[in-house]
Protein backbone atom coordinates (compact mmCIF):
# COMPACT_ATOMS: atom_id res chain seq x y z
CA UNK A 1 0.00 0.00 0.00
CA UNK A 2 1.08 3.41 -1.18
CA UNK A 3 0.89 6.37 1.65
CA UNK A 4 0.18 9.77 0.12
CA UNK A 5 1.92 12.52 2.57
CA UNK A 6 1.54 16.16 1.30
CA UNK A 7 3.38 18.46 2.89
CA UNK A 8 1.14 22.18 3.70
CA UNK A 9 3.07 24.68 4.00
CA UNK A 10 2.37 27.30 6.21
CA UNK A 11 2.69 31.04 5.05
CA UNK A 12 5.70 33.20 6.76
CA UNK A 13 5.91 35.12 9.24
CA UNK A 14 6.60 38.99 8.47
CA UNK A 15 9.29 39.81 11.07
CA UNK A 16 8.63 42.56 13.41
CA UNK A 17 11.26 44.85 11.95
CA UNK A 18 9.59 44.39 8.41
CA UNK A 19 6.55 45.06 10.06
CA UNK A 20 7.40 48.09 12.04
CA UNK A 21 9.33 49.62 8.37
CA UNK A 22 6.19 49.07 6.32
CA UNK A 23 3.72 50.89 8.61
CA UNK A 24 6.51 53.95 8.61
CA UNK A 25 6.06 53.59 5.08
CA UNK A 26 2.01 53.73 4.89
CA UNK A 27 2.54 56.61 7.22
CA UNK A 28 5.14 58.48 5.33
CA UNK A 29 3.14 57.40 1.67
CA UNK A 30 -0.25 58.11 3.04
CA UNK A 31 0.72 60.99 4.73
CA UNK A 32 2.41 62.79 2.04
CA UNK A 33 -0.43 61.70 -0.77
CA UNK A 34 -2.66 63.36 1.48
CA UNK A 35 -0.86 66.31 1.97
CA UNK A 36 0.06 67.16 -1.87
CA UNK A 37 -3.49 66.75 -2.02
CA UNK A 38 -4.13 69.37 0.72
CA UNK A 39 -1.10 71.72 -0.53
CA UNK A 40 -2.56 71.50 -4.06
CA UNK A 41 -6.19 73.04 -3.24
CA UNK A 42 -4.25 75.90 -0.56
CA UNK A 43 -1.67 76.77 -2.40
CA UNK A 44 -2.58 79.83 -3.53
CA UNK A 45 -2.67 81.43 -0.38
CA UNK A 46 0.08 80.06 1.29
CA UNK A 47 1.97 80.86 -2.20
CA UNK A 48 0.73 84.74 -1.64
CA UNK A 49 2.02 85.48 2.20
CA UNK A 50 5.18 83.18 1.71
CA UNK A 51 6.30 85.28 -1.45
CA UNK A 52 5.16 88.34 0.31
CA UNK A 53 7.49 87.69 3.41
CA UNK A 54 10.39 86.35 1.89
CA UNK A 55 9.93 89.21 -0.88
CA UNK A 56 10.65 91.42 1.98
CA UNK A 57 13.43 89.59 3.86
CA UNK A 58 15.16 89.55 0.43
CA UNK A 59 14.69 93.44 0.32
CA UNK A 60 15.75 94.36 3.68
CA UNK A 61 18.66 92.23 3.60
CA UNK A 62 19.39 94.20 0.18
CA UNK A 63 19.09 97.80 2.40
CA UNK A 64 21.08 97.13 4.75
CA UNK A 65 24.36 95.57 2.53
CA UNK A 66 23.71 91.52 3.47
CA UNK A 67 23.14 90.54 0.11
CA UNK A 68 25.15 87.42 0.36
CA UNK A 69 25.45 84.71 2.32
CA UNK A 70 23.53 81.51 3.68
CA UNK A 71 20.28 83.21 5.06
CA UNK A 72 19.87 85.42 2.07
CA UNK A 73 20.74 82.92 -0.46
CA UNK A 74 17.95 80.55 1.41
CA UNK A 75 15.52 83.54 1.04
CA UNK A 76 15.98 83.68 -2.40
CA UNK A 77 15.77 80.34 -3.15
CA UNK A 78 12.60 80.12 -1.22
CA UNK A 79 11.16 83.26 -3.85
CA UNK A 80 12.60 81.10 -6.93
CA UNK A 81 10.78 77.56 -5.48
CA UNK A 82 7.74 79.35 -4.78
CA UNK A 83 7.28 81.07 -8.43
CA UNK A 84 8.01 77.50 -9.71
CA UNK A 85 5.58 75.32 -7.67
CA UNK A 86 3.15 78.43 -8.98
CA UNK A 87 3.96 78.11 -12.53
CA UNK A 88 4.05 74.05 -12.29
CA UNK A 89 1.68 73.27 -9.98
CA UNK A 90 -0.38 70.97 -11.80
CA UNK A 91 2.48 68.78 -12.81
CA UNK A 92 4.34 69.22 -9.49
CA UNK A 93 1.22 68.16 -7.74
CA UNK A 94 0.51 65.48 -9.86
CA UNK A 95 4.09 63.78 -10.01
CA UNK A 96 4.40 63.91 -6.12
CA UNK A 97 0.57 61.93 -5.81
CA UNK A 98 1.72 59.48 -8.09
CA UNK A 99 4.96 58.74 -6.83
CA UNK A 100 3.29 58.73 -3.19
CA UNK A 101 1.01 56.17 -4.42
CA UNK A 102 3.44 53.79 -5.95
CA UNK A 103 5.50 54.06 -3.09
CA UNK A 104 2.37 52.74 -0.66
CA UNK A 105 1.78 49.79 -2.89
CA UNK A 106 5.29 49.00 -3.11
CA UNK A 107 5.21 49.14 1.15
CA UNK A 108 1.96 46.90 1.00
CA UNK A 109 3.37 44.71 -1.49
CA UNK A 110 6.31 44.19 0.98
CA UNK A 111 3.70 43.67 3.60
CA UNK A 112 2.87 40.75 1.82
CA UNK A 113 6.14 39.45 1.73
CA UNK A 114 6.56 40.21 -2.34
CA UNK A 115 10.14 40.79 -3.33
CA UNK A 116 8.64 42.92 -6.12
CA UNK A 117 7.59 45.62 -3.55
CA UNK A 118 11.10 46.07 -2.49
CA UNK A 119 12.19 47.40 -6.36
CA UNK A 120 8.76 49.63 -7.00
CA UNK A 121 9.50 51.35 -3.51
CA UNK A 122 13.34 51.54 -4.50
CA UNK A 123 12.74 52.85 -8.32
CA UNK A 124 9.86 55.00 -6.94
CA UNK A 125 11.72 56.55 -4.13
CA UNK A 126 14.83 56.89 -6.26
CA UNK A 127 12.78 58.75 -8.91
CA UNK A 128 10.38 61.22 -7.12
CA UNK A 129 14.23 62.40 -5.21
CA UNK A 130 14.32 64.07 -8.88
CA UNK A 131 11.07 65.86 -9.15
CA UNK A 132 12.39 69.37 -7.42
CA UNK A 133 15.34 69.19 -8.97
CA UNK A 134 13.71 68.52 -12.87
CA UNK A 135 10.48 70.59 -12.02
CA UNK A 136 11.21 73.41 -9.49
CA UNK A 137 14.82 74.05 -9.84
CA UNK A 138 17.99 72.36 -9.27
CA UNK A 139 19.78 74.97 -7.26
CA UNK A 140 16.62 75.64 -5.27
CA UNK A 141 16.09 72.22 -4.07
CA UNK A 142 19.45 70.60 -3.87
CA UNK A 143 19.59 70.72 0.10
CA UNK A 144 16.00 69.69 0.94
CA UNK A 145 16.91 67.25 -2.09
CA UNK A 146 19.80 65.76 -0.17
CA UNK A 147 17.98 65.42 2.93
CA UNK A 148 15.50 63.41 1.67
CA UNK A 149 17.83 61.33 -0.55
CA UNK A 150 19.00 60.26 3.51
CA UNK A 151 16.05 58.94 4.29
CA UNK A 152 14.90 57.51 1.54
CA UNK A 153 18.74 55.67 1.16
CA UNK A 154 18.41 54.92 5.01
CA UNK A 155 14.91 53.13 4.00
CA UNK A 156 16.23 51.15 1.37
CA UNK A 157 18.78 49.76 2.96
CA UNK A 158 16.39 48.78 6.12
CA UNK A 159 14.06 47.01 3.30
CA UNK A 160 17.38 45.30 1.28
CA UNK A 161 18.20 43.72 4.61
CA UNK A 162 14.32 42.14 4.44
CA UNK A 163 14.48 40.96 1.45
CA UNK A 164 15.56 37.48 2.17
CA UNK A 165 12.16 37.42 4.14
CA UNK A 166 10.31 38.12 0.82
CA UNK A 167 9.59 35.73 -2.47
Amino acid sequence: MEENVTTIELPKKRPTFLTVLCILSFIGSGGGFLYYVYNYFTFENTYTEQLAKFTEVVEMMEDNGSDSGFLYNSAVNKIVELNAMNENLDLITGAFCLFALLSLFGAILMWKLKKNGFYLYTFTNVFALLIPLALIDFNAMLMNTLIGAVFTLLFIIMYAVNLKHMK
